[in-house]
């Protein structure tokens, strides 16, 4: 008798769970037929993943700032230039500038203050600019500090340097590739004739500017340089938090005590 209620139970059990006594279980479901079909939820938990990866780095790519600047370079008459010091040299009050070139602080100093400090301090001969790398943002600001260099030999520093802030994107991708970095310097020959490509190309190609630019680099912090873009004014570090009328205080103080 116990063996029947045994057999009773048994048979309950496979009914409940939808398998007829002595019957073999039915077909599954239709989306759970498709869902082993493509090796199960394991397998298409790992699919949206991906997928999910792949959406994500497509916003990151397209996301504001990753593509290159696209407007129009026109040179900047600059009446006094040496490699990367802009004015004369023998100015009561020395600008050291501290910057990155994927820097977008930087940028924004480029073209809003720099421009002041030129026209008030540089033309009238109180002060000169020398521009330093404090290349601390990746490869390709060593890579677009580089290639400055090179245009430097030729003494084009500056129209490469407003060239390279105008193209600026977001960092590291891809803006100063190599490539680009060459085409850049297409700017300059189309604006000057005597602009030697070839030059520029094998000196880029070569590498042997990068001692130049590392030494720079590591040089920065030793000063007491952490951020940039930062002003050294005769010896003293000004920060841009600053801003233009800080800037303006320092100079004027600096040229006092020369006096």
């Amino acid at each position: 008798m116990g063996s029947n209620r045994k057999r009773r139970r048994d048979g309950q059990r496979r009914a409940a769970g939808g398998v007829p006594p002595g019957g073999s279980a039915p077909p599954k479901a239709g989306w759970r037929a498709t869902i082993d079909s493509w090796g199960g939820l394991t397998v298409i938990g790992s699919l949206a993943a991906a997928l999910l990866v792949v959406v994500a780095v497509v916003v990151l790519v397209n996301q504001p700032g990753s593509s290159m600047g696209d407007e129009e370079w026109v040179s900047t008459e600059r009446s006094i230039v040496s490699g990367r010091i802009e004015g004369d040299p023998s100015a009561p009050v020395r600008i050291i500038e501290f910057s990155d070139f994927q820097c977008p602080f930087c940028q924004r100093f480029t073209f809003q203050t720099a421009p002041l400090i030129h026209e008030e301090f540089i033309e009238t001969g109180i002060a000169s600019l020398e521009y330093r790398h404090f290349s601390f943002l990746g490869a390709e600001s060593f890579a677009a500090a580089e290639a400055s260099e090179c245009a430097a030999e030729q003494n084009r520093f500056w129209d490469y340097h407003d060239i390279l802030f105008l193209r600026q994107g977001a960092e590291n991708s891809g803006v100063f590739s190599t490539g680009n970095l060459k085409d850049f310097a297409r700017e300059l020959q189309d604006e000057y004739t005597d602009f030697d490509l070839g030059a520029f190309d094998q000196c880029l190609d070569s590498g042997r500017m990068r001692s130049v630019v590392q030494q720079m680099t590591d040089e920065a912090p030793q000063l007491g340089v952490n951020s940039t873009p930062t002003l050294m004014i005769n010896g003293r570090i000004v920060g841009a938090e600053e801003g233009i009328d800080g800037y303006r205080a320092a100079i004027q103080a600096a040229a006092a005590a020369t006096q």
